[in-house]
């Protein structure tokens, strides 16, 4: 078979999916990882987030892993625990509103005894998440900033 130089700048055997939107998730995962000039490679790896060697190398090992767990066209990769690599036992296909909820910047807070990202309680109870977050960033606690709800001029503050 023919050689091609593919977008992550090594030599591969050309399989047909050059194209597809799981060739550019695995040539993403990799350039975060491994090019310093990635806008992205301090959050990964210059954080010491690496590739796992088996889809370091190969494309048919992620897309074998990919088709097995669940990938479909509008799923993300996910990284389930954040300051571990990108490996099969490690990652899993989801969407990308679950996928944000996994971020190390989330604020997770207490309520009702419960741990939520804050964005949960947001949807949950209906309140604009940045007006939520504003509110526990000034001093409320959880409880008050939810009490106040969607109001614009709760508590008689601009919020």
């Amino acid at each position: 078979m023919a050689r091609a130089r593919d977008s992550c700048g090594k030599f591969i055997k050309e399989h047909g999916m050059k194209g597809t939107k799981l060739y550019r998730v695995w040539c993403s995962m990799k350039e975060r990882c491994n090019n310093p000039h990635n806008k992205s490679y301090k959050d990964y790896g210059g954080k010491g987030i690496r590739v796992c060697e088996d889809w370091e190398k190969s494309f048919y090992n992620f897309n074998e892993w990919a088709i097995d767990n669940g990938y479909k066209e509008g799923l993300t990769i996910d990284r389930i625990d954040s300051q571990k690599g990108y490996c099969p036992k490690n990652c899993r296909w989801t969407t990308t509103k679950n996928q944000n909820r996994n971020y190390s910047r989330n604020h997770i807070v207490f309520y009702d005894g419960k741990k939520y990202c804050l964005v949960e309680l947001a949807e949950k109870f209906k309140i604009n998440y940045g007006k939520l977050l504003y509110r526990i960033k000034v001093g409320y606690s959880v409880e008050d900033a939810i009490k106040e709800g969607d109001n614009r001029y709760g508590n008689k503050r601009f919020i």
